[in-house]
């Protein structure tokens, strides 16, 4: 995950995302951030009303689609992953891009 480019393109989801997790220490360095378990995200994003799902549909190929709670649901167009991290990784991403979104709205 690079958080550096997440933080540069989704300031508000990424604030959200500091302030969620880290309400009482705060985030001192994004380098810190690379050793975060990514699994911890399906929970903030949950809890935001943002669900990601992946699938796998063969041995290498993986997608993911997000699914608001207000039921619309996005994806999978895009390309396949070869892995599920690879495929989370994307997904994330775009959770990122969702939830700017809805904030800024």
């Amino acid at each position: 995950m690079d958080w550096y480019v997440i933080e540069y393109l989704f300031p508000s989801a990424f604030k959200k995302f500091k302030e969620t997790m880290f309400p009482n220490v705060g985030v001192l360095s994004l380098v810190t951030l690379e050793l975060y378990d990514n699994k911890k995200l399906y929970q903030f994003f949950d809890k935001q009303g943002i669900y990601l799902n992946i699938e796998m549909l063969n041995l290498y190929q993986w997608v993911f689609s997000i699914s608001l709670k207000n039921g619309i649901v996005y994806g999978p167009s895009q390309e396949s992953r070869q892995t599920r991290e690879e495929s989370e990784i994307d997904g994330f991403f775009d959770c990122f891009k969702l939830l700017d979104r809805q904030i800024k709205e």
